[in-house]
């Protein structure tokens, strides 16, 4: 029997809902309220509602103790996905490529009907809200006008991925020499497994993984400062980098390296050595630039080849 569309859409918005909770750097135990997430994912209460009875079914969510609503219970890693797949998964996968092609290649203007993005897809609504869903919870896109979409602006190339390179040295640097810096021993265990996981060679972990895993590791770090206005800025920056990153991270040469790396920066943090830190730091940021920004000048070429592919399969 297939899925009734209400509920594949709260299963989508559940996704949502768990990115958002990454993003923020949610602890089990916190207090889900559906206003405030309501209007971080640009919806109303009652789907919400219907996406936190989903994340409940899954144990990822438990009714408070002492007052009315759901906490947060458990928040698995960016790339696990305990909700399951939904049936039109493999549509869904080749709907969104094309966007993000179309997307880059500025075939999408940065406003667009709902009814002018449906013809432009050929797709039915429900298919179609659950990729913008997804969109929406990565932040290149947020809810338009009269119901329709705008799409953010991203970084589409090697000039703003120099940009943003310069951007991420100051903040993640500052961040660590922040007063009262402090890595939560469960946070830096946390960040070894996930690390460690992507060099399990039974894992195979794909890009949307490598980007979410890797950009995770580097906002947890500022999360740390403490600083709220440094944490704001690096996480509005990794929304623009991420559809970009995923391209890049479809590349895997430097993966075992960027691991590596990472967990020597993670062993000084460790140590409260932060000025040792800071210059691993640093020294990992450099290192990927050129490689990005190679990746990027072939960015456009590759996310065609996935838009024609999928227009074909359509």
């Amino acid at each position: 029997m297939a899925r009734p569309p209400a509920e594949t859409l709260h299963r989508s918005l559940a996704r949502a809902i768990l990115e958002h909770l990454r993003e923020q750097g949610a602890e089990p135990g916190m207090r889900l309220a559906e206003t405030g997430l309501a209007s971080a994912l640009g919806t109303s209460r009652a789907p919400v509602r219907g996406a936190l009875g989903i994340l409940a079914q899954h144990g990822l969510a438990a009714p408070a103790a002492n007052s009315r609503g759901l906490v947060l219970r458990q928040l698995p890693p960016a790339g696990d996905d305990p909700l399951g797949d939904d049936r039109d998964s493999d549509a869904a996968e080749r709907l969104y490529w094309r966007l993000a092609a179309d997307r880059l290649e500025g075939r999408i203007p940065d406003s667009i009907a709902e009814a002018a993005l449906l013809r432009r897809t050929g797709v039915p609504r429900g298919s179609l809200q659950r990729v913008m869903l997804r969109i929406l919870a990565e932040g290149w896109v947020e809810r338009g006008a009269a119901g329709g979409w705008r799409f953010l602006p991203l970084i589409d190339g090697p000039a703003a991925e120099d940009e943003a390179y310069w951007t991420r040295r100051a903040l993640e640097t500052a961040a660590l020499q922040a007063p009262g810096y402090a890595l939560a021993p469960a946070t830096a265990a946390r960040l070894r497994r996930e690390q460690e996981s992507l060099l399990d060679a039974g894992a195979a972990p794909g890009p949307r993984t490598i980007f979410e895993l890797n950009s995770g590791f580097h906002l947890a770090l500022v999360q740390a400062s403490g600083n709220r206005f440094l944490t704001d800025a690096a996480a509005r920056l990794t929304r623009l980098r991420r559809l970009a990153g995923y391209v890049v991270a479809l590349d895997t040469t430097r993966l075992a390296t960027q691991v590596t790396e990472h967990m020597a920066i993670l062993e000084r943090l460790e140590a409260d050595d932060r000025v040792a830190a800071t210059d691993l730091l640093i020294r990992h940021l450099e290192a990927g630039r050129a490689a990005r920004a190679r990746l990027l000048t072939a960015a456009a070429d590759r996310l065609g080849q996935m838009s024609k592919a999928s227009r074909r399969d359509a």
